[in-house]
């Protein structure tokens, strides 16, 4: 199981610094994109495109990590409210539904990734296939995370700091 924990946990190492690089060229595509826009009036379509799958790709790598460190949004009333051993229980329960959850948005992402392979961005002229495969990569990296959760609780749990 530590072996699990330490490639996961290096896995998330090589996304945060994917993450920051995927982010800098958001910001240098966005400014790009009013310069060229307001300053120059010669917009450049294609950053306007980019930055939006970049973006896409940025929440759904996100999203893993997040997973990890507890930081996803959550309504934390009943675990407030809870005992200690209802507590855990609900946070086994509520990792259990997410990882289902991950694993069909991963299956049907993946199924529309294959349904898009032959239409193409509008600008760029890539492949949709691979705009529509952060969803399933995400996925997978958001259900790989929480198990790494629902293994290693004591590092980070899914119920966060319940006072």
């Amino acid at each position: 199981m530590n072996k699990y924990i330490k490639i996961i946990d290096k896995i998330n190492s090589g996304v945060k610094y994917l993450l920051a690089v995927l982010l800098v060229i958001l910001a240098i595509l966005v400014v790009l994109q009013v310069t060229t826009r307001f300053i120059i009036n010669i917009p450049l379509s294609w950053t306007e495109e980019l930055a939006k799958y970049l973006m896409i790709y940025i929440v759904f790598l996100g999203s893993g990590l997040a997973f990890r460190n507890n930081q996803h949004i959550a309504i934390d009333f009943l675990l407030e409210v809870s005992g200690p051993k209802t507590r855990e229980k609900l946070g086994k329960l509520i990792l259990w539904i997410s990882a289902i959850f991950c694993l069909a948005l991963a299956y049907f992402g993946a199924h529309l990734t294959y349904l898009v392979i032959d239409q193409s961005t509008p600008t760029l002229q890539y492949s949709m296939a691979w705009a529509y495969a952060a969803m399933p990569i995400g996925s997978l990296l958001m259900f790989f995370n929480i198990i790494a959760a629902g293994i290693d609780p004591d590092k980070k749990s899914v119920e966060g700091d319940v006072q």
